[in-house]
């Protein structure tokens, strides 16, 4: 009896190596949902005012951390230019919430906060948990970047009052953010296998057709002489008798 070999998929134990991800899909959520600017954006209330938020931008560093840059814009109405904004964060390789920082452009007019960093590394949470070590130490940086810029802001003498939560709302944003950045692992990865064949199995063959011999070659009978031609044979009828020459 023959047995058809099948490929199975089973679970090859690996060493699982972590790294920090920013879930995306739960920002959105979070923020209204990407609905705006072709699935890029986000658009919500705030302070009575208008803001836009884009997906972040996410890079890795060298050393396996990574860095994440996020856009948001104060939308002022169709005659009027929106401000912008740039909240960036850095995480360790462990996942540790290294530095954060803020930007505003109003008017051609670009007010930046100091860049504050954490105290210390801190291990990282495990798989699927929160990252940067306490809740506290993320919260006391959030505080000192947003409460830097809106200290800047004052001095420019703003009034308008979407430019003026324009520090709150970009601090709404690093609260959403935040939650959204986690370590996580490398799921186990499957190999496809064949089936070890049963004891005592025969297995399946394609039969061999044998190899004809090929028919020996017309020889001349010895003692004689073997003529051979060349070129095409003649024609049956012989020649074509010439004609007579007419008179």
């Amino acid at each position: 009896m023959n047995l058809r070999s099948f490929a199975l998929l089973i679970l090859l134990a690996t060493t699982a190596r972590a790294g920090v991800e920013v879930d995306l899909d739960a920002l959105g959520k979070s923020l209204g949902g990407w609905n705006k600017e072709k699935g890029k954006a986000a658009e919500y209330k705030f302070s009575e005012s208008e803001y836009r938020s884009y997906k972040p931008e996410i890079s890795r560093s060298p050393d396996g951390g990574i860095f994440i840059s996020m856009r948001v814009d104060h939308v002022r109405g169709m005659f009027s230019a929106d401000d912008h904004a740039s909240l960036e964060m850095s995480f360790s390789p462990e996942g540790t919430l290294l530095s954060a920082q803020a930007y505003i452009s109003i008017q051609e007019r670009r007010i930046s906060s100091d860049m504050f960093r954490s105290a210390g590394k801190q291990a990282a949470g495990a798989a699927g948990q929160v990252v940067g070590g306490t809740v506290a130490q993320a919260a006391k940086i959030g505080s000192d970047v947003f409460g830097s810029l809106a200290g800047k802001l004052l001095r420019e003498n703003v009034t308008e009052p979407g430019r003026v939560a324009f520090p709150a709302a970009l601090r709404h944003n690093y609260n959403m953010l935040y939650p959204c950045v986690h370590v996580v692992k490398d799921p186990l990865k499957a190999l496809p296998v064949e089936e070890p064949q049963a004891a005592g199995a025969t297995v399946a063959t394609t039969p061999v057709k044998p190899v004809e011999p090929e028919p020996a070659k017309k020889t001349a009978p010895e003692g004689m002489i073997e003529v051979r031609t060349f070129g095409e044979p003649p024609k049956e009828g012989g020649q074509k008798p010439a004609e007579q020459a007419k008179p």
